[in-house]
Formats: C-alpha cells, structure tokens, sequence
C-alpha cells in the first residue's frame, strides 16, 4: 500500500517542480541528469532509483533556497587563477548586459575577454541561468546549432527539426548564453544568433570575439587593456594599477614566496607598458620571475614571449605569436598584406595615411582600415576632428615581422618616409598660419613617425630627404620645446652632408642656427647662421637671405652686440621690403623695437612694437600676434602702464596654449605685475610657472629671467637665502649661455640681495618706470646731488654695485646720464624739484 503512495507522491513533486520552474520533461530531465524517457516514466507512476530520489531532493531543497551558488554557475568554466583588477570594466559591462541582448566583447588575442565575461556573469548575473559554449573546438560539419544544443542538453524530438527542438528549450526558460570565440565562425554564429534573438524575447547572448558579427542590434564593447602606471606615476599609484597587480599576482603563483617587494616598482611599470596591458603577454612575461631580473626581461621581452616553455606533460607552451596567428588566418591576403604594411606607423595614424603609405585611394583606405578595426588589430582613439588609429606594440611586432616576409618591405618604409617628409615640410608654413592649431594636433601625433621617417632616411642615405624633413621642423621643435632634439637631428644629416653649398644645406644651417640662438648656444647660432647667409648670398635666394639675416640678429642681440643685431635686423627689413612682404615685414619692425627696448628708448620700442602689430592682425597669425602683444606688454609694464599690460597679457595668453615660450614669458609678465601690487603668493606661482615652461622649452635666457624674479619675490616674502639661491643660479646660468644683458640683471638682483642692511629705509610701493625699490633709491640719492661713492657709503653698497644699479636705471628708463636722470627723479616724485641738474 506504502509503495503506490510513493510513486504518486513523486509523480506530484515532479509536475510541481515542473510548473514551478517552467520546465519540459526533457529540460528537467537534464537537470537531474536522466533521460527524458526515464522521467516520463516516473510522471506515470515508476518508482525512482534511490540516487535519482537523492537528486530530486536535492533539487526541491535547491529551489527552496532560492538555487545554490554551485548550480547557477555549472555551465562556467572554473578558474585556474584568481581574477585581478578591471572594477571599471566590470561595472560597464554589467550595466551594459542589464539593457542589452547581443553584447560582443571585442579584443585582439590575449585581451582577457572570456575572463571578463565569465567573471561578469559570475557577479552579477547568477540567477540569470548562464550557458557557456565554447566555438573554439567546432569543427565542420558539425554545426554551430548541433553543438549548442549538445550544450543544453537537447535532442531530436519527434516530428521538429533540431533548430525547432533548440527553440523550444531556450523558450521554456531563455538563459544568458555565453558564446566564446566567435571570429572563426562569425558568420554562422550572426546568422544564428539573429534568428534565436527573433523568436526567443526573453534570450540573451554575450559573445566574445575578435571580429564584429555584424548582427541587427548588436553592442560591441571593446575590451581595453589593463590600466598601466604613467611614466610619472609613484610608487603608490604604480601598486594599484592593474596591470601591476595582474604581474604581481601571477609572478607569485608562478614563485611562492615571490613578494612586490622584490622588484622595483617602475620597472615593473615601465615593462608593463611595453606590454601595452595586455593581460596574455602580462601572464607570459611573469612566468620569467625567478629566472631573470626584471631588467633582462625588459631587455628581450619580445623574445621570451616567443619561448614560452612547456610544462612537464605539456606538449607545448603558450606563446603570443600562436595567438595572434589565430586572428593573422582569419585575414583575407589582400589585409593580411595590408596589415603588415600598416605596421611601418610608429605612433597613431590617420585615414589620409593608410591612403599615401599603402597607395590605395581614399574609400578602400576608409574600408581596409575599418576591417582591421573590427577585427581588432587596430585600436582607435576618437577626436573631434577626426579618428586615429594604431596597434599595440605587441601585436605591432607581430605585424613587422610579417612585413619583413615581404619583397615590398623597403618600399613601404621609404613611402611612409617621403609621406611624413612631405608632412615636415607642409609644417613649417603651415604653424605660421591661421590653421597652426590643427598643424600642432597633427604634428603631437605624428611625433614617433617623423622620427621613424628620419632614422630611414639616414640609415638608407636619403640625405636630401633627412635634410629637407629636419629643416623644416625648425617651428615644430621651437614650438614644442624639442630644441635639443632638433639640433641633433640636423648636425646628424649637415655631418652626412659634408660641405654641400646647396639650397637644402643652407636652410639645415638656418634651422640649426634659429634653434641654437633660443637654446643658449649663442655662437653656434651667429656661426651656422652665417653659413647659411652665405650659401643663400651665393644662390642669390633673397627671400632665404632675410631668414637667415633675422636669425643672425637674434645671435647677435643675445650675445650683446647690439651693432651687429641691428645690422642684421636692418638688411632683413630691406630684403622683406623688397620681396613686398608684408609678414617679413612685420617680424622684421618687432625685432627692431627689441633692440629699442634695450637701449631703453621706450617710446620708440612701442611705436614700432604697434606698427608691428597692426600688420600681425591684419594677417591673422595667432602665435605672430601673441609675440607682438608680449613685447607691447613688456614696454607697458616698463613706463608703469599696469592694467593695460595686463590686457594686453591676457589677450596672448588666449593664443599661447601649448606654446611653453610663450606661456613662460606671459606669466613673467604678469609675476612682475603681481610683485608691483605686492601680491607676493601671486607673483611666487606667475614666477614658478614660467620657469618651468621654459626649462621644458628648452630656453636658457627665458629660465635666468625667471629665476631673477622668483628670487626678487622670495626676499620680499622674506626668505632671504631661498632668494639667494635662485639668483645665484640665474647668474650661473646666464654666464654659461654668455647672455650679458642677463648676467647684468641677475648680478644687480644678487647686489640689491646681498647688500641689504636691517633697519635700513627702502623704497616702499611701486615706483616709476618699473624700478626696484633699490634702484628707485639709487636715483632719489643720484638726483640729491650724491657721488656715486657717496651713494654706495650711504645704501652700504659697493661702489661697483651702484654703477650697475644706475647702468640698468638708465638701460632701462631710456636716460643717457646724470643730468637726465635727475631730471627724471623730480618728474615722477623721487626728488626735489631744486635739486641740482634740474
């Protein structure tokens, strides 16, 4: 009697879990893992085995509680490490899975797709019922639909087709499924993911692969690197970055005992940048620890990642070539060809590149690159503008490696050299013009392929090529604080050159020479400037000739030799005039009223610095205007005129952005406006700034005159022996370069300095002509009718120090000697009117 009522009982429990869980026979059948016939049986009224009871007690228990950790998770693959890092991303992606159906995490090989999908899932879609189906093993004939339903445990039902059988089970309770690797089969899975998404509401799929699928709907998410410390990064932020903790972690697993204390942080930063973040090869390389430093990986870091070792009963290892060999195949001819060849770019690229480099026109260039994209060799970085595209350096020197398989290998590195030679020479005009901000953008992007285009060009003897690309980034590396750099680059192709007198020789001398003069090296500017002078005199090039006759004037003005500056700056003016040119012109009348400024004839240097400037406008050039505006600035600053320097500041200051000179001469300017209101914070921070852009433009003069200031407004904060520092430096400084007109001002700042005696009555405020408070006693004694030993008894000073005093008193108000200078004191309240001189 007992054993009917049991079978009953079961039959019951079953149709209740059934309905409760909204299942088929066949699905719950799976879940108990029995046969579909064997639960039909039991519904009529079989008595179950005691572990398929076991099984279903489990389950009822199982549902009870609302469904255990272990089921919800039994179609993911387990671990075999832990998961380290990627909180970002994880909060994206789960965000991205709740709204959406069909996400494809994109990524070349070794991104740690499939981990970060399985570990999304894992987190936070639990009870969504996750199918994991791998594609990778799939082989044909066997179809992408067979083995899904192999995975969810469907079979053939009488009367329905296998896609009919596999409808009807997601139907019943649509899971999320996880489909990894899809690119070999990107197609059949499109196809079928699209049908499945159509008739089953409630589905969802996520797919990993290297490809886009293409399908109506679907999201692509790509998955990015692990975050890698900044070259600047400390030792703190280099500790929590991902990439550093996933080398960490695996370097430990690989050596117990292994300890982050054990290497050096920013090595291991700087090796994981190399590795772009790319978890795989992060992985790779950690398995050396133990076996080399740090160091020697960083040094063949390319090559371990090709020698990955088998482990015993292994066949073999893993290596990143294979990986990448995997997505290589998939590649049509015509873009495995075309990716090798993308490969020749150093540093990002644009579309207009693919097109001059791979000599293709514009629409399949837009295509090629496109496909590469979605199929994740290349990565893109979005502008306003426009798209940039690149590879990881990783999967770049897979890349190269097949380019150099190629017969047409050297012909693509000579095209992309004479592209971005053409680009160097289209610049040096091109920064001068109203489009220079788009020049600057493209030019920061193009840094690493000019260098590229420049090694090529020297290593295969293409002088005329490395002559005329170096000449012309003159601006680029003036602009960008590169002066170094430049001059390098030009003494390496002026050496290959010999003593070629041609146009091409003389415009590297020209550009070494602009280079040299604004980075202190005075007489090797005046030397190749000369050079250059001569070759174009030569030639008869009259424009050429101007160019190197303002540069010429530069030297000499820096070094002093006023004279020869004018000179120079005069036969400039001539030839510009001749030429008709009006922007020649202009720059030609501003270094005129530069040398006025020197003399200190203020209302002549602002006279010309106007004239100057009203052509600038009238042509438009922004950095043009933003000079004249600083020199107009710096003679309003000089006569006392401090708001409307101010304006004048600003007004350049909104031109100026990523210019370091310019950026470090304005807020000179303005730490000397905030020093006259005696806003000493103020002028501290102005003075700060500009020092250290011009140390990273690379402009000697421009630091001393920098230091000078800090140093003033350091002993006025008092902060005596910080004072001293800095102007002890800018005097050091100034002698090296051998700018006299610097060391005067850094030897009468230290004198003001070092003389000072407590209790002694100062100058207080701001005082004429933009006078020191020093200097403005010097006058005041001066026009009293003092000696100048008398003075320096008086202010105990040296009487050499009072000389330099008055000799930059009368520099800079402009006054030829005692008598004018009297005369200057009474005017503006520094004097009695009866003193003697008047």
């Amino acid at each position: 009697m007992s054993e009917p009522r049991q079978a009953e009982s079961v039959a019951a429990r079953l149709r209740l879990l059934r309905s409760t869980l909204g299942l088929s026979q066949e699905q719950l059948a799976r879940r108990l893992g029995v046969s579909f016939a064997t639960v039909n049986r039991w519904e009529s009224g079989r008595t179950p085995s005691a572990r398929a009871a076991v099984a279903l007690a489990e389950l009822e228990a199982e549902l009870a509680n609302g469904g255990t950790a272990a089921s919800r998770h039994a179609s993911l693959p387990v671990a075999q490490s832990s998961f380290v890092g990627r909180e970002r991303e994880l909060g994206e992606l789960a965000a991205l899975l709740a709204r959406s159906r069909l996400v494809t995490l994109i990524g070349p090989g070794g991104a740690g797709k499939t981990r970060l999908a399985i570990e999304v899932l894992r987190r936070n879609f639990a009870d969504a019922g996750i199918v994991f189906v791998p594609l990778e093993s799939i082989r044909f004939p066997r179809s992408l639909a067979s083995a899904l339903a192999s995975r969810l445990q469907v079979h053939d039902q009488p009367g329905m087709t296998l896609r009919q059988s596999l409808l009807a089970a997601l139907a019943a309770t649509p899971p999320i499924l996880l489909l990894d690797g899809a690119e070999r089969l990107a197609e059949e899975v499109a196809e079928l993911t699209g049908e499945l998404l159509a008739a089953v509401p409630g589905l969802r799929f996520v797919v990993t692969s290297r490809v886009v699928l293409g399908v109506p709907g679907e999201v692509c998410w790509t998955v990015p690197p692990l975050e890698c410390p900044s070259v600047a990064a400390g030792a703190s932020d280099i500790a929590a970055s991902d990439a550093v903790r996933l080398f960490i972690a695996r370097a430990s697993e690989r050596l117990p005992g292994f300890r982050a204390a054990d290497v050096a942080p920013h090595a291991v930063a700087e090796l994981c940048r190399r590795l772009d973040g790319l978890p795989l090869a992060i992985e790779l390389i950690a398995g050396w620890v133990g076996t080399l430093s740090i160091r020697e990986i960083l040094q063949q870091r390319a090559v371990l990642l090709e020698s990955e070792p088998a482990s015993p009963g292994q066949r073999g290892g893993r290596r990143l070539a294979d990986v990448l060999q995997v997505s290589y195949d998939l590649l049509d001819p015509v873009q495995q060809e075309r990716l090798s060849m993308l490969s020749v770019f150093a540093g990002s690229f644009a579309i207009s590149d693919v097109q001059a480099v791979l000599e293709i026109d514009g629409p399949t260039a837009a295509i090629t690159t496109r496909l590469l994209v979605d199929s994740s060799w290349l990565v893109v970085t979005h502008g306003s503008a426009q798209n940039l595209f690149g590879m990881l350096e990783t999967i770049r020197t897979f890349a190269v490696l097949q380019l150099e398989k190629s017969q047409d290998a050297q012909a693509v590195r000579r095209r992309h050299a004479l592209h971005f030679g053409s680009l160097a020479v289209g610049s040096e005009l091109g920064l001068a013009g109203p489009d220079a901000a788009e020049w600057v953008s493209r030019l920061e992007a193009a840094v690493p392929d000019l260098h590229a285009a420049l090694d090529w060009a020297a290593d295969n003897g293409e002088i005329d090529l490395g002559l005329d690309t170096s000449a012309a980034l003159w601006r680029w590396w003036l602009f960008s604080g590169g002066l170094g750099i430049g001059r390098s680059w030009l003494a390496r192709f002026l050496a290959l050159a010999g003593e070629r007198g041609d146009e091409l020789a003389g415009r590297a001398h020209c550009s070494v020479a602009v280079l040299a003069a604004e980075n202190g090296d005075y007489a090797e500017a005046v030397r190749h400037a000369e050079l250059a002078m001569n070759i174009f005199r030569q030639l008869e090039l009259t424009e050429r000739m101007a160019f190197a006759a303002t540069v010429l004037g530069s030297a000499y003005r820096y070094l002093g030799q006023r004279p020869n500056a004018r000179e120079s700056f005069q036969t400039a003016m001539n030839l510009r005039a001749d030429l008709g040119d009006r922007r020649g012109v202009s720059v030609a009348i501003n270094n005129m009223a530069l040398l006025e400024l020197d003399d200190g004839k203020l209302e002549r240097a602002r006279e010309l610095f106007e004239q100057s400037l009203a052509i600038k406008r009238q042509l438009g050039e922004q950095r043009s205007i933003a000079i004249g505006l600083l020199n107009l600035a710096e003679v309003l600053i000089k006569t006392g005129q401090w708001e409307a320097a101010d304006t004048v500041l600003a007004e350049g200051a909104g031109m100026a952005a990523g210019n370091p000179q310019l950026i470090g001469t304005i807020r000179c300017n303005q730490g000397t406006i905030a020093a006259h209101r005696q806003d000493w914070a103020g002028a501290a921070e102005h003075f700060r700034a500009a020092l250290t852009a011009s140390q990273a433009g690379g402009h000697p003069h421009d630091v001393v005159e920098a230091l000078i200031g800090l140093g003033r407004v350091c002993y006025q904060s008092g902060e005596p022996g910080q004072a001293m520092r800095h102007l002890s430096e800018a005097e050091a400084l100034a002698k090296q370069i051998g700018n006299p007109q610097r060391i005067s001002e850094a030897q009468a700042a230290l004198a003001e300095v070092a003389d000072s005696k407590p209790g002694r009555p100062r100058a207080a405020g701001p005082q004429p002509g933009g006078l020191t408070g020093r200097q403005a006693e010097v006058l005041r004694l001066l026009a009293a009718g003092l000696s100048n030993k008398q003075i320096a008894a008086e202010l105990y000073l040296s009487a050499a120090t009072v000389e330099r005093h008055l000799a930059t008193i009368y520099r800079r108000l402009g006054l030829s000697g005692r008598v004018e200078a009297t005369r200057f004191a009474v005017e503006h309240g520094l004097a009695d009117p009866r003193a003697k001189g008047r």
